[in-house]
């Protein structure tokens, strides 16, 4: 069991490549590099933590390279990419990477046996490394080299004259504080070492995912001098890098998260890889700086987007057990509530917040009504909100929404993209779905009927909600396609199958027959379900893109058109088993088709994450961010509702 490579798999260095870690700290920061150490992205790090006074989250510890010394001779553990070489090559040194709890690596040279392993701390800016010196006929000496970036995520950094070189030693801690304004690195380990000042730049490294996905891939790195210490055979050794002083002991820390994550594993009586995905689920919610809970939409370059959060919260809540969480993420984001929207982009300090989907609202009043199906004493706080946003939909206060004469409601132009697909290219939408687009008028409905099943509706909202359900399905459904339109507006119906329409069979709420919803799931499983998702379009339109790769504007392009988003696999099992007329047999066959993606891919691309999206057209491979919450959400929530057919 467990996420393990074996030798042959990482001298394979380019498939090594193509599988990263992940390690994250409750407070937005994070981990994360390939299983050979070597970085291939501008945001792989091994401390990337939020600085919310500068509204920004840095690189500050790009690397800590190891190495031993032993009879006058080097070996280097680690791998980096320069131009027209790698150098140096500690990859073929490995002998087995495992990832289940955290990431560990062994290493063997000659009579040599040496781990290495990598732990983040929850709620606290520190990274933490345990050196094992397993087996060894003599003594040595392991050199550990800190290679600092100090720059935001986004961004790369070069040789310049601002940074500070020197380095201290205060409270029993190297202490590195290259740029003003920048809060200082702390290194301490649990035996006695030395620091040798040595400053100097390493130039031009390469992060080749950087280059193919068309953006800038060199940087220079600073390396302040090298901490090194002796080792003998059964030594353990531990260092902590963080952003404050912490003189408490290191290996009770270490023994303390390793305790805390095995305990949360074993609460989860699911099968392997199922119960790590829950036990993993916890890596997207975060505690913001002025300690209110909050979710990180996915992993690298994601922020808190709200949108993403209340598709996502189930999953990482509730179906993970976690109903305070749930609540506490819902009550924050209520507070930001303003003419009927909540933020879809949260700053990371007093900055302001974004309001810029139509949507977000809407998915925030559907996971209401999930926690409302759990227990209904939960929602009692969140019943004004609700009420709210509709009445601000329906008065014409909310900006971009008007409701129109049918009940339906219509949302934006031309020039603005508010729902999921909001992506740009070249200046211009990809998929303008201005008007009435079918999952926000699905949606819609479902939060009106909720409203009136608490008794907490108004005269003017039950017509609403009447109006529209009684309209809905001869606006968005025709009876020969046996589906629905995408998106109806001043150019008529939009016939593009998309996988919008599937929420109209699995909210709660629904409009339609039994009949038509059996055809909408048909036609959705005969043109865009993949093992992996829902693709964003059917393969006979001309639209359609078979993969996603290119320049940020080809990648755009593609971005819903095609191309497959895993986080739709979860609405689509619901709405099979809605609909079912042999739940066992429906569970099982939703099993058999999605083992790929149950199984293989939580190691394909970061290990213990779903990805994002994939490529549209066999072999469907990962891409965009390595770890995506609302991607894992729904996995998660997809496995918990078949998994009673399925055998452990």
């Amino acid at each position: 069991m467990g996420f393990g490579f074996s030798r042959s798999e990482c001298l394979n260095l380019e498939d090594a490549l193509k599988h990263e870690w992940l390690e994250t700290n409750g407070l937005g920061g994070y981990a994360a590099t390939t299983i050979v150490n070597c970085h291939t992205r501008k945001y792989h790090g091994m401390l990337a933590a939020t600085i919310p006074e500068l509204n920004e989250k840095f690189v500050l510890l790009s690397k800590l390279e190891p190495s031993i010394h032993i009879n006058d001779r080097e070996f280097r553990f680690s791998t980096n990419k320069f131009p027209g070489v790698f150098d140096p090559t500690g990859h073929k040194y490995l002998e087995e990477v495992n990832c289940e709890l955290h990431p560990q690596f062994q290493y063997h040279v000659g009579d040599i046996s040496f781990r290495i392993s990598v732990l983040m701390p929850r709620g606290k800016n520190a990274v933490l490394f345990r050196y094992e010196l397993l087996e060894a006929e003599n003594p040595l000496t392991l050199h550990l080299k800190p290679l600092l970036a100090y720059r935001s995520i986004h961004t790369l950094n070069s040789e310049n004259m601002y940074l500070r070189v020197k380095s201290f030693i205060e409270e029993g801690h190297y202490k590195f504080d290259p740029y003003e304004n920048m809060p200082p690195l702390f290194m301490r380990t649990s035996v006695k070492s030395f620091i040798h000042p040595g400053p100097f730049w390493m130039e031009d490294f390469e992060f080749l995912k950087e280059r193919s996905r068309g953006f800038d891939y060199k940087e220079d790195l600073f390396c302040p001098g090298i901490i090194e210490l002796g080792m003998k055979a059964g030594d353990v050794v531990y260092l902590r890098a963080g952003l404050e002083i912490d003189s408490s002991d290191i290996e009770s820390e270490w023994s303390g998260e390793i305790k805390r994550r095995t305990d949360r594993l074993e609460k989860f009586d699911d099968p392997f890889p199922l119960n790590n995905l829950k036990m993993r689920a916890e890596q997207f919610i975060i505690t913001r700086a002025d300690g209110k809970k909050s979710i990180v939409a996915g992993y690298p370059w994601f922020a808190e987007w709200g949108r993403d959060t209340m598709i996502a919260l189930a999953g990482l809540t509730t179906e993970c057990g976690d109903t305070d969480s749930a609540v506490e993420i819902i009550r924050s984001y209520c507070e930001f509530e303003k003419t009927g929207l909540i933020p879809n982009y949260l700053p990371l300090s007093n900055g302001e917040a974004a309001y810029n989907s139509v949507d977000a609202s809407l998915w925030m009043i559907l996971a209401i009504h999930r926690l409302y199906l759990i227990d209904a004493s939960l929602v009692d706080e969140f019943k004004p909100v609700v009420k709210r946003i509709l009445e601000s939909f329906a008065s014409g206060e909310t900006p971009d929404v008007s409701l129109q004469d049918s009940g339906l409601i219509w949302v934006g132009n031309e020039g603005t993209q508010l729902t999921w697909m909001d992506a740009r290219a070249n200046g211009k939408p990809v998929t303008p779905r201005y008007g009435m687009a079918v999952e926000l008028n699905v949606l819609w409905i479902n939060a009106l009927n909720l409203t009136i099943e608490w008794e907490d509706s108004t005269e003017n909202l039950e017509s609403i909600c009447e109006k529209a359900s009684t309209n809905f399905a001869a606006v968005f459904y025709d009876e020969e396609r046996g589906y629905l339109a995408d998106v109806v507006n001043d150019k008529g119906q939009d016939w593009t199958i998309r996988p919008n329409q599937i929420f109209a069979v699995s909210v709660p709420n629904t409009m339609l027959s039994k009949e038509q919803k059996s055809s909408i799931v048909d036609v959705v499983k005969k043109h865009l379900l993949t093992p992996y998702g829902l693709r964003s379009l059917s393969p006979l339109n001309p639209g359609y893109s078979p993969h996603y790769g290119g320049s940020p504007d080809e990648r755009d392009s593609a971005y819903h058109q095609g191309t497959v988003w895993s986080w739709l696999i979860g609405s689509y099992a619901e709405a099979v088993l809605t609909i079912s007329d042999d739940v066992k047999a429906d569970q099982a066959e939703l099993y058999d088709t999605l083992i790929p993606l149950f199984t293989e891919h939580c190691s394909d691309a970061c290990v213990g994450a779903i990805s994002e999206i994939f490529n549209a057209d066999p072999p469907h491979s990962p891409k965009g961010a390595f770890a995506q919450a609302w991607g894992l959400a729904e996995v998660i929530r997809t496995w918990n509702m078949i998994k009673g057919a399925v055998k452990k």
